[in-house]
């Protein structure tokens, strides 16, 4: 009887980890109602800053922006968040949750999220729940606000009218101006290089 469980429960962490890589597709998550009548739109910064709705990490008043759609089920984001924590005296970040994986579970997470009075903290609970396997932050409709909630779903119509193809995704302003973007987790190291600090 365990046995015949523990297949398909692995199977689904395979799919879940692999869906969220650089190399997923977002084609094969169904879209959410409406985002399929709704034209393409094209990637940019001042877009993704005025279209998306996220929370603040890291110093505020620094020049350098990134704007990261994340899922909060994705194990990739995760380890780009854990990357980022070392650089955040250093630039902006703007993490923005998306639905993707576990659409409700997701959503519901992300919200909580945005709504939260410290997201930073939240954030650290939610990475340390989930590396302790215990599935992230446990919140419940009653917790986060419905405009909030909203928001997250606004925030995945967006994502899929890019057609984007992985999470976490990265959007920010090279040192000449120029729109620079990457996809996938990176180390600390690799993420400084790419950003210049």
């Amino acid at each position: 009887m365990k046995r015949t469980l523990l297949l398909p429960i692995c199977a689904a962490l395979i799919v879940q980890i692999y869906g969220c890589g650089e190399k997923a597709k977002v084609d094969a998550n169904p879209a959410p109602s409406g985002v399929a009548q709704q034209p393409a739109v094209t990637l940019s910064i001042e877009s993704v800053a005025s279209n998306t709705h996220g929370f603040n990490a890291g110093n505020v008043l620094s020049a350098r922006k990134i704007y990261i759609f994340f899922d909060p089920q994705c194990p990739h984001c995760g380890e780009l968040w854990k990357a980022a924590k070392p650089l955040l005296s250093s630039a902006h970040f703007i993490w923005i949750p998306i639905g993707l994986l576990t659409p409700e579970k997701s959503a519901q997470q992300g919200a909580y999220l945005l709504g939260s009075q410290n997201a930073v903290r939240e954030m650290d609970n939610h990475e340390a729940l989930l590396d302790a396997r215990k599935g992230g932050l446990e919140v419940s409709a009653a917790q986060t606000p419905e405009n909030a909630v909203s928001q997250v779903k606004a925030n995945t119509e967006y994502f899929l009218r890019l057609k984007l193809d992985s999470v976490p995704f990265a959007v920010y302003q090279g040192p000449g101006g120029e729109m620079l973007t990457f996809s996938g987790a990176l180390t600390t190291d690799a993420l400084k290089e790419r950003l210049g600090i």
